[in-house]
């Protein structure tokens, strides 16, 4: 670590001190020496600070170089003009150490420097907060979508968004939720997903979220779109064979000169053909009221009537209600429970429509000696599920987009609004029905609950 004339030096200094104390000897009993016993007594102190001095120079530079780096100071090094004797290899090697911490150091600053920046410039509104709901980051869009100019705590959403707030502090790592927030002139609808991470001892709660507005109104309007779709074909469906028979029936009591002809020129078969015709516009009339009615049923379902629901007696009462049709095709219901005893809320007439819907569509797809299945458990994010599972001939591909649209039906004698309810049903509840299918393996629908 240090020079060989460093220890040279400390040898030379020991060496002294030692003949100072040996020429001492001779003069101690002697009264007129004093004055040399004194002299050699003072420049034997002198030469013990000396080397005192010496040593805790050393030591004051090494104490110093471990300074530099607390302080990350660059500049310091070990000078020959301040401090001659240190080792060149030593001094070599933690300068080499030094600077390589300094880069490090240096290189976690430019990253710091860069995901701040991002952070700053992301489009989406990001908070982190700690377990006491200390505010570490928020960045400017959150700022502007929130409508506030700053936020070292999260209760300060209280006043401002409790909605939000009530949300960010109930939720766990995973969740997801779609929440409107007032802003300056309208209401701002937010997609947020809640995070978690754990910095040394301390957890913190990461929550980012964006304005889905756009988005809302590009499937809104996509949904309209579709939606007047299937109210076009349904209503041409039915007012064209109307018209239809309407210009039959006028051509029946109209002359070749287009005048109506009189009462006495009117034969039986006319008036049979006649009452066929309105027997038969009566009759898609009250078919246009049936699918009128129909799309009452989809825009009324808005009053849920929640309770705790145990999904075993769920499943049972299901079991029960269904064994008939299940036993004419000879399918087999198999029934998953995980855990045995859980629990969801609900509303328990709705759900069980919601279900029964969805095991006739299941018998209907699969063949004799079929099989359907009855899960319900929790997902990796804590939601609860009901999955309604079977093997029948499934949904193809280009159509699965489809069947949750109003109307939209793969069967000729559908009406289109069994899974169409069951969306909306599942929307008011907070959660969601989702399809996976394989066609002439499994198709699989998800019931979610948040």
């Amino acid at each position: 670590m240090v020079s060989k004339k460093f220890y040279t030096y400390i040898v030379i200094r020991i060496i002294l001190i030692l003949l100072t104390c040996i020429s001492i000897l001779p003069f101690i009993n002697k009264e007129e020496r004093l004055f040399t016993v004194f002299s050699l007594l003072v420049l034997l102190i002198l030469q013990i600070y000396l080397l005192i001095q010496y040593i805790n120079k050393f030591n004051s530079e090494i104490a110093s170089f471990f300074a530099s780096l607390k302080t990350n100071d660059a500049s310091f090094a070990f000078h020959d003009k301040s401090f001659p004797f240190i080792n060149q290899e030593f001094r070599n090697n933690i300068e080499s150490i030094r600077d390589q911490l300094f880069d490090i150091t240096q290189r976690k600053e430019i990253q710091g420097t860069y995901l701040k920046t991002l952070i700053e410039k992301a489009s989406t509104g990001i908070i982190s907060f700690n377990e006491s709901g200390k505010v570490d980051i928020i960045n400017r869009h959150a700022l502007e979508l929130l409508n506030i100019r700053s936020m070292a705590h999260i209760q300060v959403l209280e006043k401002i968004h409790p909605g939000l707030y009530h949300f960010i502090q109930r939720a766990s790592a995973g969740d997801e939720k779609m929440i409107m927030i007032k802003g300056a002139s309208r209401g701002i609808p937010l997609s947020i997903r809640v995070s978690e991470f754990r910095q040394k001892s301390e957890v913190f709660k990461l929550i980012s979220f964006q304005n889905i507005e756009s988005e809302l109104n590009e499937k809104e309007l996509l949904s309209w779109n579709k939606l007047i779709r299937v109210l076009t074909h349904e209503i041409n469906n039915s007012i064209s064979p109307i018209t239809s028979l309407a210009n039959s029936l006028e051509k029946i009591f109209v002359n070749d000169n287009r005048s109506i002809i009189s009462r006495n020129e009117i034969s039986d078969e006319q008036i049979k053909k006649t009452t066929e015709g309105l027997q038969l516009i009566s009759k898609r009339g009250e078919g246009l009221i049936h699918f009128v009615n129909n799309y009452k049923s989809i825009a009324s379902a808005k009053q849920m009537d929640f309770e705790t629901i145990k999904v075993a007696e769920l499943f049972y009462n299901l079991e029960v209600l269904m064994k008939k049709d299940l036993s004419e095709k000879n399918i087999g219901l198999a029934i998953e429970l995980y855990p045995f005893g859980i629990e969801l809320r609900a509303d328990k007439k709705y759900l069980e429509q919601i279900c029964i819907n969805l095991i006739k569509n299941a018998i209907e797809a699969v063949d004799e000696n079929g099989q359907i299945k009855l899960t319900a458990g929790k997902s990796k994010n804590a939601k609860t599920y009901i999955e309604i599972t079977d093997n029948g001939k499934g949904i193809p591909p280009e159509l699965i987009d489809q069947i949750f649209v109003p109307f939209f039906s793969t069967k000729e004698t559908g009406s289109g609004i069994g899974l169409s309810l069951a969306k909306q049903i599942m929307l008011l509840h907070g959660g969601d029905i989702s399809v996976l299918s394989t066609p002439n393996k499994e198709t699989s629908f998800i019931i979610t609950f948040n």
